[in-house]
């Protein structure tokens, strides 16, 4: 009877512990597994347009099954920062694009979603960019545009170093809300991407798109943003460039006239200026560019996009 108990008072600890290792295993295993496999923790992505090609802007989504903290993603060598849904906190977005330049392809979209927990899920959807059929052309314009002299190499070079700075400012919350306006009320030409063969010497490619219209026309802003550069420059004449949060910027040219001034906040179809011929230019009409992450985008397609209305604040 002695021996019996003295068995029974070892085994009992070894029972005790196996079920605490069973209890460790399964609390391990739960902190691994976020949801389980029929209810994926990021939902979907999708964006558009459903068909991207080279120079296209994009609109990207993301819907999760729980509400995250943070939501980003890596495309073609680029980060992206998607900001929550004024509507719903489990749907994020993001504006983005794919470069004129970049070679046609599949390209996956590596998302990270961090929940409040600190809990990291990822998904990874490829997504594919058509080469897109550019034009080319040939246009005359005055040589010192050509073969600038020695001063005028002094100015571009100074233009050069303003507009990186410009360009690398970061905003980190999107300052636009709704869906871009075209600028002025000329139509648009299909030159975006367009090779030029300036004075039969140069070749030149066109990283935005002309607007046909009369000298002295009204330009607006295309959506909300603050001004970041409005001045003259070398070939860009007089030049507005507004941020609109997140790197993305848009650009007129050639203005004949600007009505706004560096840190002024703008909001969606105020005037900036108005049209002109400034600059390289081979008539009146307003260049309109867009620039996301260091990418020039078709703002044509830009215009197209149906975009939500979104909160100014900080998320």
């Amino acid at each position: 009877m002695k021996r019996t108990v003295r068995i029974l008072h070892v085994a009992a600890p070894l029972a005790f512990v196996a079920i605490l290792g069973a209890i460790a295993t399964l609390a391990l295993c739960a902190q691994t597994i976020p949801v389980s496999p029929s209810e994926p923790a990021i939902r979907n992505v999708f964006w558009q347009p459903n068909q991207l090609q080279q120079g296209s802007a994009v609109f990207l989504t993301v819907e999760l099954n729980r509400v995250p903290s943070r939501v980003s993603a890596t495309w073609i060598g680029k980060s992206l920062t998607f900001f929550k849904s004024p509507e719903n906190p489990k749907v994020w977005h993001a504006l983005a694009g794919a470069d004129l330049e970049v070679k046609a392809g599949t390209y996956d979209l590596a998302v990270t979603a961090i929940l409040p927990n600190g809990k990291r899920l990822a998904m990874v959807k490829p997504v594919d960019v058509a080469a897109a059929n550019f034009k080319e052309g040939a246009v005359d314009v005055p040589e010192q545009f050509v073969e600038p002299d020695a001063a005028q190499q002094r100015q571009i070079a100074r233009d050069n170093v303003l507009k990186r700075r410009v360009f690398e400012h970061l905003t980190p919350r999107p300052l636009w809300s709704g869906d871009f306006i075209k600028p002025v009320k000329g139509e648009a030409t299909a030159s975006f991407g367009e090779s030029r063969i300036l004075n039969e010497e140069m070749t030149s490619t066109h990283r935005g798109t002309d607007f046909e219209v009369k000298e002295g026309s009204p330009v607006l802003v295309s959506n909300s943003g603050t001004v970041m550069l409005a001045k003259q420059l070398f070939y860009e004449g007089q030049c507005v460039i507004v941020d609109h949060g997140e790197r993305f910027f848009t650009i007129y040219m050639h203005l004949s006239k600007i009505d706004v001034h560096v840190g002024q906040r703008l909001k969606k179809g105020t005037q900036l200026g108005l049209s002109g011929a400034t600059g390289r230019v081979t008539g009146p009409h307003l260049h309109m560019g867009v620039r996301w992450h260091g990418a020039y985008l078709d703002p044509v397609e830009l215009l197209t996009l149906t975009l939500p209305k979104t909160t100014l604040r900080k998320h």
